[in-house]
């Protein structure tokens, strides 16, 4: 154990400085291993492309009880694809193996400075050479060009490493580590502030990748012997081992088990070499030559020593130890740079020099152990204790034929290795200046790369991404299918993909996914794209096929889970047929997947439960610009609620009115709009429709008749008309015709009948019977006739004849309503016993049954029965009615507060509704609040100016508030809005109240 941590026993500067090194040689093992893991994915991420693809749904519906309307509009589903990311370069990395080198540099100074002479100066000389190779030039230090930059490095650390050596070698190791560190980081510091390059540490690792490529190789093979150095400590090595009589005797291995162990080490060698030279193609199942080199590297630190001390070369301690560390770092961070820039020739450079280094150094130094050792081994004594000590040849020896025998395996692969560095350092000026933003540069650069080894993946695929950063989707398929020749990723087949998609090579992009799954079974993300594929043709199988194999693959599963549910809101067909499909839906935060999930509830129109809002909106994401999932679960969100909060409506207008959302802006005003009428403010929700429709001529005939049919269910008919008219299609006119009849003019309405009638029978029977074409036969004409034409006086009969207790209920409460228009109340009391009863209609007309017994309530000023009908089912479209009778009932029995409060809370629910409006007015004006009450009046009277008794109001209010110019106005628009008569009789209100007005201003002057 002692020999484990045999620097323990070192004095503490010594010990300090040497975990220290230590542990930074552990990190960058450490290092190596994860960016090892990463491979491709070092530079290359998955990113996600949304699409959005529209829905057509009903997002809206509602009733008069004998005809239904569907305010159509659009949901959207995301779906989703992965694509690669363009090849990545991060300086950062080259700032930490500069850091890294730095660290090794100043190791190998402190180290070489305890050296022999000799040692002390070709040690120097190999360190000075490797600076001169380095391109200082490339910094562009002002001042420093050339090579000058260079002899002024080489003047200051062979000076102070030429003082420690010759006259104070005396000083401790954290003295001469602190000088070294300290000179290094100055000059670092230094030349990044004054060089005018964007990365300087990519630079100089750049252009010196020859040096640390030269000095990694030799670490690598000075260590080569170390697994084979250790097999002889394990079969050498005595294991104590108990007896019979309490005593213990030593145990070894011996050589037959070295030879067997080093045998099967050997093969596993000549299957590498023989599997990269291509002179066999088997599957064989052999170690990786990085672990090979990780575990060469890990034995070094105990076998170098070993060696030091029994060549008794220099101080182990003082320097023996620090070099070692300071070539590991080095070696190892190398490795890891190749890896973590995914530079696969250099990384197939390394590993043929593992392999070829351990390959010919194992057989040379099992021959060496042999030669040396064979007598010492049979007598099973511990060989590892004079390994280092031969009796014959020496180690040296052994070395150079080992150099000769690399050399040959080298040749034997026609100098592949040598080229693949080439192109590996062409690489790295490749990722240098793309980073400078270089491109022609850069291209070059990996075009030389290329030329030494055509199937690289590394340059290959950075073309393709260089070739995609200029739009050149043919150039860049080219590279992609290069990509592929040697060392293919899905990424690869991903991108191939992508670039067929893009020049309408539909087929081809299938192809392409379907041989990267026959490549990568288990990609997730190809099976996620194959499937986003067939999801856009018919074949619904394969589609659902792939999706869902894709979630159990996928690392971001929650892509092809939100793919999935974007298939089945476009294929609605297939959750027909298995409904099960829908149970086992998760609950994720996903922004596309909970946008899927409610784009499936709107197209349902079963669903009644409440949408689960989006999780985002609850988080500092709601505050920034919008992705497509977020824009989609948030416009879907709006449509499936029944009930807006507050702090949704912020966010929408909000990010309706951000530049960076002006893909969506037309649809999240259309949502805002949405959000306003549920909430009742229908001027905003109009106004918001209007601008919509005047701004975007290809969808404004949509945005029209979502308008239209919401000015229809507000009772707004002569503007619903208006606002029809604006459109051309069939469905529009129909809705004319519709809106026209209920504006009690079936003259103006006529024409429209007629169009529409030409393309739907039904449509055409209601026209005849309408203009007693014929008469009314089914239970939906008779109440048809029965609701609009007022003119028959004798309609009732037909009323009397219906048989359908729903539609029976609705006529009967059209009559009910027409006889308190004109004051029969008695007759309005007849018809409504003989309306059916409540249990044998449907909820609509049970709830305008409820509203017309409020209303006769009202008239009979019978506030106990209005309270008891108020209690009754009335639906949410008819409760601003409900409100404003049982006000009217209040207002009639003399209790004005109970009557404001209804009227305000009719107004909340109906604010454009002419006759609250007008009534809630009315007594504001009575309690003095002239203000208020005009108010109210101005917000409605855009929407109602064919509307007698408010324009009335509005006049009234307007000399009251001693506005005569705007009352004038008013007249002029009641003169064409009522009959002469009334006109006339207002007028003389109109006249007393403006004297009225004279005389106490005349008073007021007096």
């Amino acid at each position: 154990m002692s020999s484990l941590f045999f620097w323990k026993d070192w004095g503490r500067p010594y010990r300090l400085t040497y975990l220290f090194s230590f542990i930074a040689f552990i990190i960058s093992i450490l290092l190596l291993a994860i960016v090892w893991a990463k491979g491709l994915t070092n530079v290359v991420h998955w990113d996600v492309l949304s699409e959005l693809n529209e829905l057509p749904i009903t997002f809206h519906s509602f009733s008069d009880g004998l005809l239904d309307y569907a305010v159509d509009g659009k949901a959207y589903a995301v779906s989703e694809q992965f694509i690669p990311s363009r090849m990545e370069i991060r300086p950062g990395v080259a700032t930490g193996l500069l850091v890294g080198i730095c660290l090794s540099f100043v190791l190998l100074m402190s180290a070489i400075t305890r050296f022999s002479r000799i040692r002390y100066l070709i040690s120097m000389a190999v360190l000075i050479l490797g600076l001169a190779f380095f391109r200082w030039e490339m910094l562009e230090i002002p001042g420093l060009g050339s090579n000058y930059l260079f002899l002024l490095l080489t003047f200051i650390f062979g000076s102070v490493s030429y003082y420690f050596h010759a006259f104070r070698p005396d000083r401790t190791i954290l003295v001469r580590l602190s000088i070294f560190a300290l000179l290094t980081t100055l000059i670092v510091g230094s030349l990044g502030v004054l060089s005018p390059v964007k990365f300087p540490a990519l630079v100089i690792v750049s252009y010196g990748m020859p040096v640390l490529l030269v000095f990694s190789i030799g670490f690598i093979f000075f260590i080569a012997t170390e697994i084979i150095a250790g097999l002889v400590w394990l079969t050498s090595a005595g294991r104590s081992e108990a007896t019979e009589g309490a005593t213990s005797q030593r145990r070894v291995l011996g050589m037959n088990n070295f030879l067997f162990i080093s045998f099967l080490y050997l093969i596993n060698l000549v299957l590498i070499w023989l599997k990269n030279t291509k002179f066999i193609d088997w599957d064989v199942l052999a170690i990786s030559p990085f672990v090979l080199y990780l575990i060469s590297v890990t034995l070094g630190v105990w076998g170098f020593r070993r060696l030091i001390e029994q060549q008794d070369a220099f101080s182990f301690r003082d320097a023996g130890a620090y070099f070692y560390l300071g070539m590991a770092l080095l070696t190892t961070l190398t490795i890891g740079y190749a890896f973590a820039t995914a530079n696969d020739p250099l990384v197939e450079m390394f590993e043929d020099v593992i392999v070829y280094t351990h390959l010919a150094m194992g057989v040379v130094f099992v021959a060496y152990i042999l030669i040396n050792f064979w007598p010492i081994f049979q007598q099973n004594l511990p060989v590892y204790r004079i390994l280092y000590k031969p009796k014959r040849l020496e180690l040296s020896l052994f070395r150079v034929v080992g150099v000769f025998g690399v050399v040959v395996l080298v040749a034997s692969g026609g100098a592949i290795a040598f080229r693949q560095s080439i192109a590996g350092y062409y690489n790295g000026l490749g990722d240098l200046y793309t980073a400078a933003n270089e491109l022609r540069s850069a291209n070059a650069f990996y075009q030389l790369a290329l030329e030494q080894e055509f199937q690289n993946h590394k340059s290959n695929y950075a073309l393709a991404s260089l070739a995609l950063s200029q739009n050149n989707q043919t150039a860049a398929a080219f590279f992609f299918q290069q990509a592929l020749l040697k060392q293919p990723n899905p990424q690869d087949y991903v991108g191939l993909s992508q670039t067929y998609l893009q020049t309408n090579l539909f087929f081809e992009a299938v192809k392409a996914l379907q041989r990267g799954i026959r490549a990568f079974p288990k990609s997730g993300e190809l099976q996620n794209n194959l499937g986003f594929l067939y999801a856009r043709t018919s074949v619904a199988d394969s589609a659902y096929y792939y999706l869902k194999s894709a979630t159990a693959q996928a690392e971001r599963d929650e892509v092809p889970e939100s793919n999935l549910l974007a298939f089945y809101a476009r294929n609605p067909n297939v959750i027909a047929a298995d409904s099960s499909l829908l149970s086992d839906q998760k609950k994720l935060d996903y922004e596309s997947y909970q946008a899927n999930a409610l784009a499936l509830r709107l197209i349902d129109p079963t669903t009644t439960s409440q949408p689960t809002k989006p999780t985002w909106l609850a988080s500092e994401s709601a505050k920034h610009g919008l992705s497509v999932g977020r824009f989609t679960s948030l416009y879907n969100y709006t449509l499936a609620e029944q009930t807006p909060d507050s702090a949704v409506m912020g966010t929408l207008k909000r990010l309706s009115q951000d530049p960076a959302n002006q893909d969506f802006t037309d649809d999240l005003l259309l949502a805002r709009a949405v959000a306003e009428y549920k909430s009742h403010n229908q001027p905003v929700a109009f106004s918001l429709l209007g601008q919509l429709a005047e701004n975007d001529q290809r969808n404004g005939a949509a945005y029209r008749s979502i308008a239209g049919l919401w000015l229809l269910e507000q009772g707004l008919y002569r503007q619903a008309a208006e606002t029809f008219g604006e459109n051309t299609d069939t469905t529009s006119i129909y809705y004319r015709a519709v809106a026209y009849t209920k504006a009690n003019d079936p003259a103006l309405a006529q024409s429209f009948w007629e169009i529409s009638a030409k393309s739907d029978s039904a449509v055409a029977a209601l026209k005849q019977v309408l203009y007693q074409e014929r008469k009314p036969q089914t239970d939906l004409e008779k109440a048809f006739y029965a609701i609009y034409r007022l003119d028959d006086a004798n309609r009732g009969a037909y009323w009397e004849t219906i048989l359908d207790p729903s539609l029976k209920t609705v006529a009967g409460v059209a009559l009910i309503n027409d006889y308190l228009e004109q004051m029969q109340w008695r007759n309005a009391q007849l018809v409504l016993s003989g309306l059916p009863n409540a249990k044998q209609v449907n909820p609509v007309a049970t709830s305008l049954r409820n509203v017309a017994a409020i209303r006769l309530s009202a008239f009979r000023r019978s506030v106990g029965s209005a309270e008891t009908m108020a209690k009754e089912l009335i639906l949410p479209q008819h409760q601003a009615e409900r409100d404003y009778w049982l006000g009217q009932t209040y207002e009639r029995t003399r209790r004005v507060d109970q009557a404001q409060k209804m009227y305000r809370q009719a107004l909340q629910l109906a604010p454009l509704n002419a006759r609250i409006v007008s009534a809630a007015a009315q007594l504001a004006q009575r309690k003095n609040q002239t203000k208020s009450a005009y108010d109210l009046v101005l917000t409605a009277l855009p929407f109602n100016e064919d509307n007698a008794d408010l324009l009335k109001t509005y006049i009234t209010l307007c000399l009251s508030l001693s506005l005569p110019d705007y009352a004038e106005s008013g007249l002029a628009k009641l003169q064409a809005a009522t009959t002469p008569t009334d006109y006339q009789a207002f007028m003389a209100t109109y006249q007393e109240k403006l004297a009225s007005i004279e005389k106490s201003r005349e008073k007021f002057l007096q």
